[in-house]
């Protein structure tokens, strides 16, 4: 036996995680343990249980994604990214306009517009969420700003267009709320389960040193360095993960509401269960953003690969 074995860290995935930033992170530690084959077969049930969670989980959340891509969503949404597109070019121009005072006030707008992630590629909410936040700022401090550059007509097309769009999001999210709800928390919860399983039997098999001969030191860098880099992405975003390592539970509290949002105190220890709201996370819930395929989700950093961008803020509610 051996006290002082390497431990994986704790990262709270339930409530400070959306959808998308679960299923990367949990893409990722399949790929961690799939390349240790002797951990694999130490594990036993327990891997087949996580990836079985895994796939379930992956599979409903595809599911939703599938019924917010009706054809009138999509034709809005192409509108909306034209718009969003416009807006920038323009934005772009008039920073490097030869008017002093049109440049500066491009500029000042230029701040606000870059405290946003907006991607006309991003999915769905996301985008919207983003575009909403934006032009409210934008209303709020740069309407003179806006008045003087001329950028008032780009940013009013733009803010009919995004309020069109997220009209019928919220007409087509109330439909299909109820199986939402249900199908992607409850697999949801069962993924986190059983990653948390996994977690607890290898910290164990660690301590215990068994199976005998099994180096547990490179699987445990391994994930330790892949929670780091997960818990780096969400403070650049300004979200507390619960840097306990391995500690005993603090205050494992409530979570509740109908969409995630958080109520309750918060994980501190090893990896503890939790209850939760009807859409998990702290308002992330069942819309996040990326859509699984099968088990192999992208992993939302393009640091390391992968498409989604590193907006992990689960305050996003996501499509």
């Amino acid at each position: 036996m051996n006290i002082f074995a390497k431990q994986v860290n704790n990262i709270d995935v339930h409530n400070k995680m959306d959808n998308t930033s679960v299923l990367g992170f949990f893409g990722q530690i399949k790929s961690v343990i799939l390349s240790f084959s002797a951990l694999v077969t130490a594990l036993g049930n327990l891997w087949t249980a996580f990836l079985n969670a895994l796939t379930a989980y992956d599979n409903a959340y595809a599911q939703t994604r599938k019924w917010m891509q009706t054809d009138e969503l999509d034709v809005l949404d192409k509108t909306r990214d034209k718009a969003v597109r416009a807006f920038m070019n323009a934005l772009k121009a008039l920073v490097a306009s030869p008017n002093a005072e049109k440049a500066a006030a491009a500029k000042r707008v230029q701040f606000t517009r870059d405290k946003y992630t907006v991607d006309a590629e991003d999915e769905y909410m996301k985008e919207t969420t983003a575009i909403s936040q934006m032009i409210q700022d934008m209303e709020a401090n740069c309407q003179a700003d806006l008045a003087l550059t001329g950028l008032d007509e780009w940013f009013t097309d733009l803010k009919v267009k995004n309020e069109a769009f997220l009209a019928k999001m919220n007409e087509r999210t109330e439909e299909q709320s109820g199986m939402q709800k249900g199908i992607v928390r409850d697999t949801r919860l069962q993924a986190e389960e059983a990653f948390r399983n996994l977690v607890k039997v290898i910290n164990a098999m660690a301590i215990c040193e068994y199976p005998a001969g099994l180096d547990f030191n490179a699987p445990i860098d391994r994930l330790n360095a892949e929670i780091e880099h997960y818990r780096q992405i969400l403070a650049r975003k300004g979200v507390s993960t619960g840097s306990n390592t391995n500690g005993s539970q603090q205050s494992g509290g409530q979570g509740s509401g109908d969409n995630g949002q958080q109520s309750g105190g918060q994980q501190g220890g090893d990896n503890g269960g939790q209850q939760v709201g009807d859409n998990g996370g702290q308002q992330g819930g069942d819309n996040g953003g990326q859509q699984g395929g099968g088990t192999t989700p992208v992993n939302p950093d393009p640091g390391t690969g992968g498409g989604g961008g590193d907006d992990l803020d689960p305050t996003n509610s996501e499509d």
